[in-house]
């Protein structure tokens, strides 16, 4: 029973954690989509399109974009097993 005690408060931890990173992300996103007056649904759809340019912006945008997703996917698997 301790040791199910013990996983639970590691992945409470856990979910902690990625909520800290989906709140950089999401507020790092949120400045580019407001920089270039773009959404993200919308800049990813021109990105690999090739359709934008070679800024690192769009490199750090699309790897934000990517990181959250992933984070988010993460975040909800935890949540699933906690509860």
């Amino acid at each position: 029973m301790h040791f199910a005690s013990e996983i639970k408060i590691s992945l409470k931890r856990e979910y902690a954690l990625c909520s800290n990173a989906i709140a950089f992300y999401k507020k790092a996103i949120k400045e580019f989509e407001q920089k270039y007056h773009l959404s993200t649904q919308a800049f990813l759809k021109k990105f690999e399109a090739g359709q934008v340019g070679d800024d690192a912006d769009y490199f750090d945008w699309y790897a934000f974009a990517k990181f959250l997703a992933q984070w988010q996917k993460t975040q909800s698997a935890i949540r699933s097993a906690v509860r």
